[in-house]
């Protein structure tokens, strides 16, 4: 059935951001591994640019990004990830009391849809810190580097906060993260498999 289906053997390239990487390819590659061993799985990290570009010039045949980055590209949403803020402290926080506040902040081209949240809101924070990785983040958090706002996905698979808060925005915000390709009537049998089971992965996120 794999040999008709074009799952015989093969390569899968997969274009991906830090936070999915972290904690959506452990619990899909693997498993895909192992089901499809005559499939090459190769991975990709990259900034959301990076990963555009990928799909577009052939590096990657599908990639991870969120709606606000994918442009012209053939997107597929999967799951709407919260943004959330990780102050060293305990409390709530609005966007207005972050204005002015100390800030480890994250590349543009790295988390848009956190740029996005600053620009929405009006903010225009002192940012001490410009991080590539979700990992870096808190641990800038942690030693008093200030505020940071970040996706809540990573915090839903064990991630150590060391010690630093988790608090709701106001106002809320969120990203929508799928998969991106040129065109998903064109995609390897490859790549519909693991679109599949992507799908399949982002609903049994959304029922926790």
């Amino acid at each position: 059935i794999a040999q008709i289906n074009g799952m015989h053997k093969g390569v899968l390239r997969l274009g991906v951001f830090n936070s999915a990487c972290v904690t959506w390819l452990p619990q899909l590659v693997p498993q895909f591994q192992l089901d499809f061993p005559g499939i090459d799985v190769q991975i990709y990290q990259g900034s959301y640019a990076d990963i555009c570009a990928w799909v577009k010039n052939g590096t990657a045949e599908i990639g991870f990004l969120s709606n606000s980055s994918a442009l012209d590209l053939d997107f597929e949403p999967l799951y709407d990830d919260e943004l959330v803020c990780r102050p060293a402290r305990p409390g709530c926080v609005s966007a207005e009391e972050l204005r002015g506040q100390p800030f480890v902040s994250q590349l543009a081209d790295v988390d848009a849809d956190i740029q996005s949240y600053f620009k929405t809101n009006d903010l225009r924070v002192d940012s001490r810190c410009y991080i590539v990785d979700d990992q870096s983040m808190i641990a800038m958090v942690a030693c008093g580097r200030g505020f940071a706002i970040m996706p809540e996905l990573m915090f839903k698979t064990g991630t150590d906060p060391h010690g630093c808060q988790v608090l709701r925005l106001e106002p809320a915000a969120t990203r929508s993260i799928g998969l991106a390709c040129l065109a998903r009537g064109a995609l390897s049998p490859a790549a519909r498999q693991f679109a599949a089971r992507a799908r399949a992965y982002a609903a049994s996120l959304r029922q926790k």
